[in-house]
């Protein structure tokens, strides 16, 4: 009976407990989220860090990159201009950002074809990561707007 006391005592503060830790939060600054279910802001974007076993950031530092509503997308390098598109899916448990480039790009924008997790997405940052399935490498992509 004594048990049963203390049961009935204790059942209140775990279901407080339990409730508080459920609690939804909206912590982004920007309008951003870490969902991937937004749009990249408009306007033009650099990759500010690529790291691919290495930083390789430099490789993009003449590329400019635009992302349409549509899911159209650019990346121009002083004259020259390749398309593609970008999108936004649930898969392995995580949201993700995919890129693919229409027909043949140059090596340094290959690189980008991926399915990135979402990590961070606000207005003026956008911050993915990729995780080999061969050798468990974790790859690093991350835009800043201009």
């Amino acid at each position: 009976m004594r048990t049963n006391k203390i049961l009935f005592a204790i059942l209140p503060l775990f279901l407080l407990s339990f409730l508080t830790a459920c609690h939804s939060s909206d912590d982004n600054s920007n309008g951003g989220s870490n969902g991937g279910n937004q749009t990249p802001a408009a306007g033009t974007w650099k990759v500010s860090q690529f790291f691919d076993k290495q930083d390789e950031t430099g490789n993009y530092s003449n590329y400019t990159f635009e992302f349409g509503a549509n899911g159209s997308m650019s990346a121009t390098n002083g004259s020259q201009t390749w398309n593609g598109t970008w999108g936004t899916g649930f898969d392995d448990s995580a949201n993700k950002f995919l890129i693919d480039f229409n027909g043949a790009v140059p090596s340094a924008l290959s690189e980008l074809e991926e399915d990135w997790r979402i990590i961070q997405m606000t207005d003026v940052l956008m911050h993915f990561e990729h995780t080999s399935g061969g050798n468990g490498d974790t790859d690093i992509l991350k835009f800043t707007k201009q």
